[in-house]
């Protein structure tokens, strides 16, 4: 009796309160077990937490999310990717449609670098967009999309209304490739109104070099950042801006339709100044379908040199992008992209490009 007694002494300590226990070991076993239980009700909270966001993750993985402090981090966010694409058409004995197959290839490279220090925010972004494509007759790959973006934008958020403050952007967006006029059959082209010239077919008339035209903008102004969570983030700002246009003797393409000459014209410099707003939002719909729209609008109040031709809103740049992706695998995404310019003193005429793209993608950083 008397070693049963002193067997089940231990643990009849653990079961009373601490402040009952009399011996060492039954403080111990105790101690373990108030550990044990929190431990498992932190653990439920967690997966009960997860469920409740949709998460599918285990419970180490909630518990690592719910670690993770709420709002902005200091520091810096680096971000790398690097695509390639390809997309493949055939037609035969369709009316009009040339018969053949179309092939076009490409590659994308998208960074950014961005800095958080208290109420001082630092976004830094790289994206380079180049395919080529070949179609019949002339089954040559030619360059049919080309752009280079770079874009540095500093905020500081009001302490009293984080979410509002002003801003300083730059950015910079250009052709990397040199560009080319190059045709299956024999044409004639005109420059500026001049008289026409023949271009043999399959032979190519230079355009532009390389990095031509090259377009600046600053901006300063106040931004608000009204919505930020999964489903969108949205960013809008309101401010002056300033847009240099910097050629390099190049020519552009527009045609008339109606008449048989190719119409080209050249490219001039020139310099703007005035009031600019944008529209910039992203986010994802569900885990596997993303978008990202961004919408730029600078109306001008001084031009350099002087454009009489162009009155009132005529005068307006555009530049809209969208972008809608759909995840298939981790390295694996169709996507639809979307580009619309209008730049007048490049050229009068909307800039549209448009692509749906299986795009193979892989994240260095």
């Amino acid at each position: 009796m008397l070693v049963l007694g002193l067997m089940s002494l231990p643990l009849a300590a653990a079961a009373q309160p601490a402040d009952f226990v009399s011996t060492e070991e039954g403080k111990a076993i105790f101690e373990e077990r108030e550990a044990a239980e929190k431990a498992l009700a932190e653990k439920k909270a967690q997966i009960e937490a997860a469920k409740a966001l949709g998460c599918e993750c285990s419970a180490a993985e909630a518990a690592l999310a719910m670690q993770k402090p709420k709002g902005p981090v200091d520091g810096w966010t680096l971000k790398l990717q690097v695509g390639i694409n390809y997309a493949l058409s055939d037609s035969r004995d369709v009316p009009g449609i040339e018969d053949g197959t179309t092939h076009q290839l490409g590659a994308t490279v998208k960074g950014s670098a961005d800095l958080r220090l208290g109420l001082h925010e630092w976004r830094n972004s790289l994206d380079i967009t180049h395919s080529r494509t070949s179609a019949p007759p002339l089954n040559e790959f030619i360059k049919s999309t080309d752009e280079g973006k770079l874009r540095s934008m500093y905020l500081y958020h009001l302490e009293a209304v984080p979410w509002l403050g002003p801003f300083a952007r730059f950015r910079a967006s250009t052709q990397l490739f040199p560009g080319e006029l190059l045709l299956a059959a024999d044409a004639e082209y005109s420059v500026d109104g001049g008289p026409a010239e023949p271009l043999a077919g399959r032979t190519s008339l230079e355009l532009t070099s390389a990095f031509e035209p090259l377009l600046l903008r600053e901006s300063i102004g106040v931004f608000a950042n009204p919505i930020d969570d999964k489903l969108i983030e949205l960013t809008i700002s309101l401010g002056g801006g300033a847009q240099q246009i910097i050629t390099q003797g190049g020519r552009a393409v527009a045609d008339d339709d109606t008449t048989p000459v190719i119409e080209i014209v050249s490219l001039n410099d020139s310099t703007q100044i005035g009031i600019e707003l944008e529209v910039e939002a992203e986010g994802a719909l569900t885990e596997t379908v993303t978008y990202g729209f961004l919408g730029n609008v600078l109306y001008p109040l001084y031009t350099d040199p002087e454009q009489p031709d162009l009155e009132g809103l005529e005068k307006t740049n555009v530049d809209v992008g969208l972008k809608v992706g759909v995840k298939l695998a981790k390295w694996a995404s169709l996507d639809y992209v979307l580009s619309a310019k209008y730049l007048p003193t490049i050229i009068d005429e909307w800039q549209m490009q448009n692509s749906l793209l299986l795009n193979a993608s892989f994240n260095l950083l």
